[in-house]
């Protein structure tokens, strides 16, 4: 498994916009993945928070536009987890199969509420989740989360 990854290669990974693609160039690429999800995540909660910093200060029109696409990328990113924790074939155990498909179901419905009535309030518990998941596959501690998203 590859932990380090060159700046060209991180820059080129966080600037997709699509999770669908990140996951077409690891396979390229050869990126490992739980580094490559864990980068999926931080830069679908970065781009949440983006959303929650320029609220007030972007048009409405530019604003649902952001959210729209911030929300778009991150249900790629669950519809993934889902599809993967689906699998008949994934390894994983089945409590854990089943954890990843409620809480992908859960982000579903947050986002969808989010699209249906926005505010930037809501965002927060998305952004927290994309967080404290990305940290789990790190294997860091509950509650000591080292991503920076501004």
């Amino acid at each position: 498994m590859r932990e380090n990854f060159s700046t060209m290669e991180r820059t080129a990974i966080l600037n997709m916009r699509n999770p669908f693609e990140v996951y077409k160039k690891a396979e390229k690429d050869n990126l490992s993945g739980k580094n490559l999800e864990v980068t999926v995540l931080v830069k679908g909660a970065r781009i949440l928070k983006e959303c929650q910093k320029t609220w007030e200060t972007v048009s409405q029109k530019q604003c649902y536009g952001q959210l729209a696409e911030a929300c778009k990328y991150n249900q790629r990113i669950w519809a993934v987890f889902q599809a993967e924790a689906s699998r008949k074939d994934n390894p994983l155990p089945a409590v854990l199969k089943r954890n990843i498909l409620l809480l992908a179901g859960f982000v579903d419905k947050k986002l969808i509420d989010v699209l249906a009535h926005p505010s930037p309030e809501k965002l927060t518990q998305i952004i927290d989740i994309n967080l404290n998941v990305a940290a789990g596959l790190r294997g860091i501690p509950e509650g000591d989360l080292p991503f920076d998203l501004d």
